[in-house]
């Protein structure tokens, strides 16, 4: 149980004397607790997330606190802005993360000090015309959309080392390599919507996939990151719905050792077949709702190396659901599931963040912290509602141990 304690951050004061029930279970002992978390770090110019994290700004200090409340062991970044040096994944462990004060929650420092970031496709340009409106200079012109190179990048936090000599990147793959890619088409004339010279040059990650290895007291465990195009924000050709399946469709070849997978170090083939693996990401597809292509999220979670334990839940979700109903009145899945707080009036709140442990790992626990704020002790609600409004996606992390 962690005690309040007084914490004034963007107005919120926890009276020392006030005994909180933790926000999260507390992790078994010999489990590791992983997850992934769309932060929303993103601006509109690089170098402003910098900046942004160098003045503690109050958007940042939340997302911090949801961290910090649930102590993972592990974890992956989406859509945090990259720079070049990789400084703005160490610069926010350090002074969110690590930094001793107390924070938004009345928690303590959680310090993960091993991090990973790497270049991504977002914002880079490919000097093509790929939304065919006469120009090469758009930001839909990049290989993944951006206004700016490494904006909505990756980022990867571990208490423990990382194994950086083994770091795999599939960031220059292209999308025509894969077997079977869904290559968009107009539905009416079946023209296709890119020339053969444009389609034999994409690339298939609209950010990245990396492959990561952790040397955890478990054993090692391979991080396959990724964080797919939203299906949306296309025409009736559906380029980017396509790319989402395909993209979610490279973690299943990357996982069965495809021999096509030839990665940015220039090694060939996927995952070692005995490997230990947890798949994490924002992979923008929900298996039963929403507008994706969902059979590639559905077969990746019926594959036979992926561990078959039930989905992390929580409450708030449920709640959320119910409330604003809206689009959420058609869903057929089951809402305490969502991990997204998505527009009412168009989508609704979806499952779309993962975390898919390998088959020889167990499943202990798991959740999505989004909590019933009924249930919260009053004095916390003010700093609960905070966070939660910090970014429109939910963390989601599973506890994992070896065996049966």
């Amino acid at each position: 149980m962690r005690m309040g304690i007084v914490v004034l951050v963007c107005g919120l004061c926890i009276p020392p004397s006030i005994a909180v029930e933790p926000l999260v279970p507390d992790k078994h002992d010999g489990t590791l607790r992983i997850a992934t978390f769309n932060v929303s770090l993103h601006r509109a110019e690089a170098g402003k997330l910098r900046a942004d994290l160098e003045h503690q700004d109050p958007q940042i200090l939340a997302i911090a606190a949801v961290i910090r409340a649930v102590c993972p062991d592990v974890l992956l970044l989406n859509e945090v802005d990259f720079a070049t040096d990789g400084s703005n994944v160490e610069l926010f462990e350090k002074l969110y993360l690590s930094f001793a004060g107390s924070d938004l929650l009345g928690n303590e420092a959680w310090p993960m000090p091993h991090t990973f970031s790497a270049p991504v496709n977002t914002g880079v340009p490919s000097g093509l015309d790929l939304n065919a409106n006469g120009s090469t200079a758009d930001s839909e012109d990049a290989w993944g959309y951006g206004l700016f190179s490494g904006q909505y990048g990756m980022g990867i936090l571990s208490r423990y080392e990382i194994d950086r000599g083994a770091v795999r990147t599939l960031q220059a793959l292209r999308w025509a390599t894969l077997p079977g890619a869904l290559r968009p088409r107009d539905p009416e004339s079946q023209a296709e919507y890119y020339d053969d010279t444009i389609w034999e040059k994409l690339r298939l990650s609209s950010k990245s996939f990396w492959d990561v290895t952790i040397h955890s007291p478990e054993g090692d465990v391979h991080v396959l990151a990724s964080h797919p195009t939203p299906p949306a924000f296309d025409g009736p050709e559906d380029r980017n719905g396509c790319r989402n399946h395909d993209e979610i469709k490279l973690i299943e070849h990357y996982i069965n050792d495809a021999e096509f997978i030839v990665d940015d170090q220039g090694k060939s083939a996927g995952l070692e077949s005995r490997a230990s693996f947890v798949v994490l990401g924002d992979l923008n597809s929900d298996p039963r709702d929403g507008g994706s292509r969902a059979r590639a999220i559905v077969d990746l979670l019926n594959h036979p190396r992926i561990a078959h334990s039930p989905p992390p839940r929580s409450p708030g979700a449920a709640i959320a659901a119910r409330t604003q109903a809206g689009a959420n009145r058609t869903h057929t899945g089951d809402p305490a599931e969502d991990t997204g707080d998505f527009n009412d009036r168009a989508v609704g709140n979806l499952r779309v963040d993962y975390a898919l442990p390998s088959s020889d790992l167990r499943v202990v626990s798991s959740g999505v912290f989004w909590p019933d704020l009924e249930t919260i002790d009053a004095k916390l609600r003010a700093g609960v509602r905070a966070v939660l409004k910090a970014t429109d996606h939910h963390l989601v992390w599973i506890d994992v141990t070896r065996g049966n």
